[in-house]
């Protein structure tokens, strides 16, 4: 029970912290710490343009409808948080926010760390 209990521990804290998959965020100098969020749906663009949801490879198309159907289950609103990695191009970004919003999303983060 002991080891069940740590295990379940250590598993939480990578769910949390979001260190599924590896990629290096950008640094930031101001923001906000992260709050809870009722709902979230956290993809991972890396410097190819690869993108991951749950550590799966995902396509564009497939990420705004996974994002659509979260907004949908959730009417009070989702957190959509997208880890980029700091070589990820604009243009590997821009079609999922864009879909983000034509979902209803109004809440977008993006996953940094601190300078």
């Amino acid at each position: 029970v002991f080891l069940l209990n740590i295990f379940f521990l250590v598993a939480s804290y990578f769910v949390r912290h979001e260190q599924v998959d590896p990629v290096d965020l950008p640094s930031a100098t101001s923001g906000t710490e992260d709050e809870a969020a009722a709902a979230r749906v956290i993809l991972t663009a890396r410097a190819g343009g690869e993108l991951l949801l749950g550590g799966a490879p995902i396509t564009i198309d497939e990420a705004i409808a996974r994002v659509a159907e979260a907004q949908a289950e959730h009417p009070d609103g989702i957190e959509f948080r997208l880890r980029c990695d700091r070589a990820t191009p604009y243009r590997a970004v821009e079609p999922l926010l864009v879909g983000a919003v034509r979902s209803g999303v109004t809440k977008v983060r993006f996953s940094v760390v601190p300078e």
